[in-house]
């Protein structure tokens, strides 16, 4: 907890103005959205943060009070959240309950679900999956593996080094027969949808399958999603990718339902796919609304750096922040509206 002393310096100067706004599928969206995966034991920053996160937000009570701060004092009015499908997001949804009847303010959620798919009734294999992106990608450059393996955020993931290596050393991946066969695994699709409903859901954002679905050409099934998503929640799409610079070129020729991406850009170029040149060359290319992701790369960019990135550089029209306290929360939401206001 901060002193008060210390939290009036920090006190963000922009308190309960109201942030900037953009249009996406017809409704105005504020263009600093705060993150939900800190909340759910995320960090980008390894094993040992995560115990901290996943311990920190087994506390209804923090949750709580943080959620507070960023809703009435920071006037974070749009949130990213997942489907409340285990006990830390149940948590959150139960904290963002309180939070917003303690404010009086009720938050907008931009909703992330992951598509599950299936080849003979069974998901698909996470490093198979990857080795068909390798396989694709790899086609246009050759050093595709390199970047895989030292992406700072891919290594966060446990055992990911290791894992990758076998298999890329053996390559398996989805080969067209596999992907002909590839289908929805509609009742749990449903079951994500509907633990949604009866919430003030701004965007349905379906997950980074979308980069399988568009890369293997199965786009029949995203647009399936997209469709079922929309339908079922009553709002507008945008899709989460980290592919950016192979899938949104084959996206933007598609007419399948979607506003816009969300998606990693950062100056390091962390988890920017296949390469940074590439992702910030789709990205400012793109024709729909564009929403940045891992903006600071899990920790390791400073906020003023990060923010005048993404908004100058890369042009995006929204930012997406991750915190874990108070202090972070404000530090981030006084650089973001700053950055915001000079663009």
């Amino acid at each position: 907890m901060l002193c008060a002393a210390t939290e009036e310096k920090t006190l963000s100067s922009f308190s309960n103005v109201p942030i900037p706004l953009f249009e996406i599928g017809g409704i105005w969206v504020p263009r600093l959205i705060l993150g939900n995966l800190p909340f759910l034991g995320e960090s980008y920053q390894g094993l040992e943060t995560n115990n901290v996160y996943l311990e920190r937000f087994s506390h209804l009570e923090y949750t709580t009070r943080l959620l507070e701060r960023a809703i009435g004092r920071h006037n974070l009015t749009a949130i990213s959240v997942m489907p409340p499908m285990n006990h830390l997001s149940n948590l959150f949804f139960q904290a963002l309950t309180r939070a917003e009847s303690n404010t009086g303010i009720e938050a907008g959620l931009i909703a992330c679900f992951t598509i599950p798919l299936t080849i003979d009734s069974k998901p698909l294999d996470d490093y198979r999956r990857w080795t068909t992106y390798y396989h694709i990608e790899a086609k246009s450059d050759s050093g595709i593996a390199k970047k895989y393996l030292e992406d700072p955020i891919l290594q966060c993931r446990q055992g990911w080094t290791e894992k990758f290596s076998e298999a890329i050393a053996d390559p398996h991946p989805y080969d067209e027969h596999d992907i002909r066969r590839m289908s929805l695994d509609r009742g749990r699709l449903q079951e994500n949808l509907d633990s949604l409903k009866g919430c003030k859901v701004l965007l349905v954002e379906p997950g980074s399958e979308t980069d399988f679905l568009a890369m293997t050409g199965r786009l029949d099934l995203l647009k399936e999603v997209i469709e079922y998503a929309k339908d079922s929640l009553g709002c507008s799409a945008i899709v989460g990718i980290h592919h950016a610079g192979t899938t949104i070129p084959i996206l933007e020729e598609q007419r399948i339902g979607i506003e816009g991406y969300l998606t990693p850009v950062n100056k390091l170029g962390a988890l920017m796919l296949p390469s940074m040149h590439q992702a910030l060359e789709a990205v400012t290319s793109s024709k729909r609304p564009v929403v940045a992701i891992k903006t600071m790369a899990g920790g390791r960019i400073i906020p003023a750096k990060a923010f005048h990135f993404v908004l100058e550089k890369a042009h995006v029209d929204a930012l997406s922040i991750g915190v874990a306290d108070e202090h972070e929360l404000d530090i981030d939401v006084d650089e973001a509206r700053n950055a915001l206001s000079m663009g």
